[in-house]
């Protein structure tokens, strides 16, 4: 019996990363479980109050199936079309997104954290135990994997029926929503580590020997980080602002709409949930619109400041023969801009200027704490910039999609276009702003000076003005009249 001791702490070590895969693997099962719940009870909600459903529960079931795969980005097929071809859905509603991705961060954090009243991990400042990073992310592989799991029988119970999954698109958008989302967990569950570049990414970047102003200060990345993310939210609020007060403007087309598309209570109620999903989609439009690209609303079209372009069927915009004749009958829809270019529609060109304003005072102040030269200053805001088109560009083809096909092949922005123009924006206002802000403060601060001094030296302004227009007698008999200075005697 002696002879099998050495070994238990290593076979107790192994148990208990066993049951900590089992723990992780279920509650990535549980997660994908929740979200197809909340969607189903939704689903089935509307489909018994309705008065005349059209499928079983079966069908009900396998549409609250398909939303949640459409939440991750994979695209749908409808085959009830008028011509007989299937019609492609690819229009993500963001608010959806958020479901999924919340319960896969809350699992992977739960997850990757450590035991109550356990003393393994690193006590750094005194916060608790710590989980090590690669426990953490083995939690999180785990976790994705249960995830997974459930996506493929959702795949495969959604493979058939009036609107069917497309599997390769699962398949693709699947894995890396869950892999960012539980990833993020993690990294959270585990105590927020800093995150640092491998070390052959560093090697490689000492040998190029990059000059000094290229590399980055101390503080400097975060300071990039908080300053894009800053950017964005400005970006996207102000869009989700511009959206509203269309709505507000343009309430008798979108009541009218609204009141069109359904009468039982059910319908309505089913219209009102699909617009409040798109909300999210409406604000990182609207921000595309106010950077100038725009979105478009159909096939050869685009809406943009300078104007409604018109499509190959047509005006678009509300207005008689335009707009709801052309496009989907839709409450948001029903909100588009007047066309032509208006004062007030180049106003909205000032909410990508305060984005790059709120960047730039972000990075200043942080280059003003950390003593930056200007070079470094506009380096890190050049930095902020990438990050703020980055996250533009993801949110925008991610809220972008296909409707259909012919005119509604082509909804939402461009995530180049937006994604470059954010880039653009940001970086013009952002890098001069930021090396102002650090002059700002880190200038010497002039003494008070006071009113009287102020009118002395404009008095003295102009005294020196009516000197010099004076005529040469004038001038040289007020010199004659000064009693010359006495001689001092140089010092010894």
């Amino acid at each position: 019996m002696t002879d099998h001791l050495p070994g238990l702490p290593e076979r107790a070590a192994n148990s208990r990363r066993a049951s900590a895969a089992a723990a992780a693997f279920g509650g990535g099962v549980v997660a994908a479980g929740l979200g197809l719940g909340a969607l189903a009870v939704t689903v089935l909600f509307l489909w018994i109050s309705a008065p005349f459903p059209d499928s079983g529960l079966d069908g009900a079931l396998r549409i609250a199936a398909d939303l949640w795969l459409l939440a991750h980005g994979a695209s749908l097929s409808r085959t009830d079309t008028l011509s007989g071809l299937p019609a492609p859905i690819g229009v993500t509603p963001l608010l959806l997104t958020v479901l999924p991705g919340w319960l896969l961060y809350r699992a992977a954090a739960h997850a990757a954290a450590p035991p109550e009243g356990s003393g393994e991990g690193d006590v750094g400042d005194g916060s608790g135990a710590r989980t090590e990073p690669r426990v953490a992310a083995a939690a999180a592989g785990w976790l994705v994997a249960g995830y997974l799991l459930v996506g493929v029988a959702a795949v495969l119970y959604t493979s058939y029926g009036q609107v069917r999954s497309v599997p390769l698109s699962a398949l693709l958008h699947l894995p890396v929503v869950a892999a960012l989302a539980a990833g993020a967990g993690a990294w959270s569950g585990c105590g927020r580590p800093a995150v640092a570049l491998p070390r052959a990414v560093r090697r490689w970047l000492d040998e190029l020997s990059l000059p000094r102003w290229l590399t980055l200060p101390e503080g400097g990345l975060p300071a990039a980080l908080r300053a894009a993310a800053a950017s964005t939210a400005v970006l996207v609020g102000g869009g989700a602002v511009l959206g509203g007060a269309s709505l507000v403007w343009h309430e008798r087309l979108v009541g009218h709409s609204f009141a069109q598309l359904s009468a039982p209570l059910s319908g309505r109620c089913a219209v009102l949930l699909v617009a409040l999903a798109l909300v999210p989609n409406m604000a990182v439009w609207g921000a595309s619109y106010a950077l100038g690209p725009g979105f478009a609303v159909g096939a050869g079209s685009v809406v943009a400041p300078a104007g409604l372009g018109a499509s190959r069927f047509g005006a678009l915009g509300p207005g008689p023969g335009s707009g709801p004749d052309v496009l989907p009958n839709f409450p948001l829809l029903a909100a588009l801009p007047a066309p032509g270019a208006t004062p007030l529609s180049w106003a909205v060109f000032g909410l990508p200027v305060l984005a790059g304003v709120c960047a730039a005072w972000l990075v200043g102040g942080a280059a003003a704490a950390g003593s930056w030269r200007p070079a470094r200053t506009a380096l890190v805001a050049a930095l902020a910039a990438l990050g703020c088109g980055a996250a533009t560009a993801l949110l925008a083809g991610w809220s972008a999609g296909r409707m259909g096909s012919a005119v509604l092949a082509d909804f939402g922005p461009r995530w180049w276009a937006a994604g470059g123009a954010a880039l653009g924006w940001t970086l013009v206002v952002g890098a001069a702003g930021a090396v102002g802000v650090r002059w700002w403060h880190v200038r010497d601060p002039a003494e008070p000076v006071s009113w009287g001094e102020r009118w002395g030296s404009v008095r003295g302004v102009f005294r020196w003005r009516w000197s010099w227009s004076r005529s040469e007698p004038e001038v040289a008999a007020e010199v004659a009249e000064v009693p010359p200075m006495p001689l001092v005697p140089p010092a010894e």
